[in-house]
C-alpha cells in the first residue's frame, strides 16, 4: 500500500506532520479525520518538499499579501474568528508559501499573540505601516475595515508603480534599440563603404571622421562593452548608498520633464500614506515616522525628522511642512484646509488622488515626446552617416567619368 506525507492540525490547533498508508491520496483525508486531524497538505512520500515546490516562489508575492488582507477582512466582517479565518484561507487552494504563512500566523495567534505581533515577525512581507495600522485597528475593534483599506491602498500603490514602469519601459527600449542599430551601422555597414572607397582620394570632410569612428568601434569594441558594463555596475552599487542615491535623485529631479514626475510621485506617496494611517487612527507623529522610513531620498527623510520635531512641539503639520520642500505648495495649503476642518486624513487622500492624476498626465507627455524624439535623433544620425559615405561614392563616380 502506498505511503503519503501529510501536514495537518490536531484538535488543539497545533501543526503536525507524518506519513500514513492509504490506497490513494483521496483516502488519506477520511483516515486523518478519524483521528481528529484537519488535513492541510497531502503528498506522495517519494516527493520531497524541495521537488514538489522547487519551482515555486519561496515567499508570497505583493499581490498575494494584498489579496490575503482583503479576504481576511471579508471573513472577519462575516463574523468569523481571526484564528479560524486564517485556517479557512490556508485551505482555500492558495500556493504553499501562502499556506505556510497563514499557518504560522495561526500558530502565533493561538499561542496568545495579536495579529500585529504575528505579522511583525515577517518584516519582508508586512511593512511597518501595515503592522502599525493593524495594531491600532485591533485596539479600536476596526480590524476588518482597516484590512480592507490596507488592501485597497496596496493595490493602488502597485498599479501606480506598474504605470510608471510601463511608461519608462518604452523610451528605454527605444534607446537600447537605437543604440544597437547605430552600432550595427558603424560596425558592419560603414566598413563596406570604406573598402569600396579604398585607394580613392576622399573629397569630403565627414568621411574620414566616419571611417575613423567605425574603426575605433571595431578595434575597441570589447573595451567599450566592458566600460558600459562597469558604469552600469557602478550605478547599481551606488544606488545602494544613501548619499549616492540622494545625489542621483536630486540630479534626475532637475531634468526638465522628469522634475514634475518626481515631485508628483513623492506627493502621492507622502499624502496617500499619511491619509491611510491617520484614517486608521494612527497619531500624526507616528505616521510621520513611518513615512520617514519610506522615503528614498535621505535628505527628505532628514527634513521629515524636523517636521516630526515641530509637530511634537505643538506646531501644525501644514506649518511645519511649509518650511521644507517635501511637498508642493498646493499640497501644503490643502493639508492646512484639512487640519482646520478636522479632516486631515480624507484631505490627504484627496490630495494623493489629485497628484496621481497629474502624474499620469506627466507620464503620458513624457512618453509621447521622448519616444519620437529618440527616433528622430537616431534617424538623423544614421542618415548623416550614410549620406556622408554616399556623397563620397558619388564624388568618386564623377571623377571616374
Amino acid at each position: 500500500m502506498p505511503k503519503f506525507r501529510y501536514r495537518a492540525l490536531d484538535a488543539s490547533g497545533q501543526l503536525v506532520a507524518g506519513v500514513i498508508e492509504a490506497p490513494s491520496s483521496k483516502a488519506v483525508v477520511p483516515e486523518l479525520e478519524k483521528i481528529s486531524f484537519l488535513p492541510i497538505e497531502i503528498g506522495d512520500e517519494s516527493e520531497t518538499p524541495s521537488t514538489s515546490a522547487g519551482f515555486l516562489k519561496r515567499n508570497p508575492t505583493h499581490e498575494e499579501i494584498s489579496g490575503l488582507a482583503e479576504d481576511l477582512a471579508t471573513l472577519i466582517k462575516g463574523g468569523v474568528e481571526l484564528d479560524r479565518a486564517l485556517l479557512i484561507l490556508s485551505e482555500a487552494g492558495v500556493r504553499p508559501p501562502v499556506a505556510r504563512l497563514l499557518l504560522d500566523l495561526h500558530r502565533e495567534i493561538a499561542s496568545g499573540h495579536s495579529l500585529a505581533e504575528a505579522i511583525a515577525n515577517h518584516p519582508k512581507l508586512f511593512p511597518k505601516t501595515f503592522v502599525k495600522m493593524v495594531e491600532v485597528a485591533e485596539v479600536a475593534g476596526t480590524l476588518d475595515e482597516t484590512l480592507r483599506v490596507i488592501a485597497h491602498e496596496r493595490r493602488r500603490g502597485e498599479n501606480l508603480r506598474r504605470r510608471i514602469s510601463s511608461a519608462l519601459t518604452y523610451p528605454s527600449f527605444l534607446i537600447v534599440a537605437a543604440t544597437g542599430v547605430l552600432v550595427f551601422v558603424l560596425a558592419y555597414v560603414i566598413p563596406e563603404f570604406e573598402r569600396a572607397l579604398a585607394g580613392f582620394q576622399q573629397t569630403g570632410a565627414a568621411e574620414p571622421f566616419v571611417f575613423a569612428l567605425s574603426r575605433a568601434l571595431r578595434t575597441n569594441g570589447d573595451l567599450l562593452a566592458a566600460l558600459v558594463i562597469g558604469v552600469l555596475l557602478v550605478l547599481l552599487l551606488a544606488s545602494r548608498s544613501p548619499a549616492a542615491r540622494s545625489f542621483m535623485l536630486r540630479a534626475v529631479g532637475r531634468v526638465p520633464g522628469i522634475r514634475d514626475i518626481v515631485s508628483h510621485e513623492g506627493a502621492v506617496a507622502f499624502c496617500a500614506t499619511l491619509g491611510t494611517l491617520t484614517r486608521s487612527g494612527v497619531d500624526i507623529s507616528t505616521a510621520l515616522r513611518l513615512i520617514r522610513d519610506l522615503m528614498r531620498d535621505p535628505r527628505a527623510a532628514v527634513q521629515i525628522d524636523g517636521v516630526v520635531a515641530a509637530v511634537r512641539q505643538g506646531r501644525r503639520l501644514s506649518d511645519a511642512l511649509a518650511e521644507v520642500k517635501v511637498l508642493p505648495l498646493y499640497a501644503v495649503h490643502m493639508l492646512r484646509v484639512g487640519e482646520e476642518s478636522g479632516e486631515l486624513g480624507p484631505a490627504a487622500v484627496r490630495i494623493a488622488g489629485f497628484y496621481e492624476s497629474r502624474l499620469d498626465r506627466s507620464l503620458g507627455r513624457l512618453t509621447s515626446i521622448l519616444g519620437p524624439t529618440i527616433i528622430i535623433l537616431v534617424s538623423l544620425l544614421i542618415a548623416w552617416l550614410i549620406i556622408s559615405v554616399i556623397s563620397a561614392l558619388l564624388s568618386v563616380n564623377e571623377l571616374l567619368l
